[in-house]
């Protein structure tokens, strides 16, 4: 009899353990609620991969323009046009334009359109670190994937206090790669061009065309 009320005691134990924090989930709430204010976003980005093991270092700026399922991405020299269906990455060093599904790119940790409400589901949310960074008050909430067949570890994102908008961003993989994910600004509301999201291929006469 012991023996089965250990195991019941270590199960409501875990149950416990495994419920998200109400001071980080009312943080993401008050995020949330300004994002879903704005119909549209411009956000400039500092991004960082980091493996010790594998000496791998790398950083580069970029800039994604979301509305919706929409965005257009310019990084490390890519340019990347979604129009909710199909993601189109144009490549002008190769001359080539790679076409591929939504449902092909499945595979990506966090979509560019996804950046800003990615969190609201699939994770355990906890309170973590605070940090004063460049005269910002950053409070971090640490989020581990409820999928444990997920690549990633856990994600670290800060949130500026003072305006409620994500700072940054940090992604630790199960292989110890390290993603940081710096962001520079939030416009909220732009007002985009009407055809910005859209794949003109005449533009591109020139350049190789692969759809995947």
């Amino acid at each position: 009899m012991n023996k089965y009320l250990l195991i019941f005691i270590l199960l409501i134990s875990l149950k416990i353990n495994a419920q998200n924090d109400i001071r980080a989930e009312k943080l993401l709430s008050k995020v949330s609620n300004k994002i879903d204010a704005a119909e549209s976003y411009k956000i400039d980005f500092k991004y960082t991969l980091e493996n010790k093991m594998e000496g791998i270092n790398q950083d580069a700026d970029g800039t994604v323009l979301i509305q919706g399922d929409n965005y257009l991405l310019n990084f490390m020299g890519i340019k990347q046009i979604c129009d909710s269906k199909n993601i189109y990455s144009i490549v002008p060093e190769n001359e080539e334009v790679i076409i591929s599904s939504i449902e092909e790119d499945e595979d990506q940790t966090i979509k560019p359109s996804k950046l800003l409400n990615f969190y609201r589901k699939g994770y355990l949310i906890l309170w973590d670190k605070f940090q004063s960074d460049y005269n910002k008050k950053i409070q971090f909430v640490k989020l581990i994937p409820s999928n444990s067949d997920s690549d990633i570890d856990y994600l670290l994102m800060g949130i500026n206090i003072s305006n409620n908008d994500i700072s940054k961003l940090i992604e630790i993989g199960k292989n110890k790669t390290k993603t940081i994910l710096n962001v520079n600004s939030i416009v909220f509301d732009p007002v985009f061009e009407k055809d910005i999201f859209i794949f003109n291929e005449n533009n591109y006469k020139d350049y190789y065309i692969e759809k995947l």
